[in-house]
């Protein structure tokens, strides 16, 4: 017999971008500014009823970054979790790829949001993607989105593909 389960949907992104003058891909990651102790995470959070994966996952890389015209790439994998804190005893994060030309490097935001979240201050950073040092296994679908960033976006000659 099938069992359906409730569960709350998260979309957490890897924001990717490969700059002119800059062969090495980068990932965009965050760090709480008053939480040291979160350590280095990548956007997300809850995706709201009427939103697809690739909407919520734009829409909370804004929020929480406030990086410049992240585009949706595609989703790439489901991590389901259980457990007495989450709303329904489950939830379950679909990760993504968005690029974006954003220049800064780095950067303070402060979130802006209608829930929990509006009013934290974040450190906003694009590290290498082999350097990038995201912990809590949210890198764990890093590696398949730098392959497909690349495959969509190839460098020839020097020159970043559009």
């Amino acid at each position: 017999m099938r069992e359906f389960l409730d569960f709350r949907q998260r979309a957490a992104s890897y924001v990717l971008r490969r700059l002119p003058g800059r062969p090495e891909l980068e990932v965009l990651v965050i760090l709480h500014r008053d939480s040291p102790e979160a350590g280095v995470q990548i956007p997300g959070g809850g995706a709201l009823a009427h939103e697809t994966i690739g909407e919520a996952a734009v829409r909370e890389a804004r929020e929480e970054t406030g990086v410049a015209e992240p585009g949706f790439g595609e989703v790439l994998g489901n991590k389901l979790m259980r457990g007495p804190m989450y709303e329904h005893g489950h939830q379950v994060t679909s990760y993504c790829w968005l690029r974006t030309a954003e220049e800064r490097d780095a950067w303070d935001h402060t979130v802006v949001s209608h829930d929990e979240d509006d009013g934290l201050r974040m450190r906003c950073e694009f590290r290498p993607v082999g350097d990038a040092g995201i912990g809590f296994g949210m890198d764990r679908f890093l590696p398949l989105a730098a392959a497909r960033f690349a495959a969509a976006f190839p460098v020839a000659n020097g020159q970043v593909g559009v």
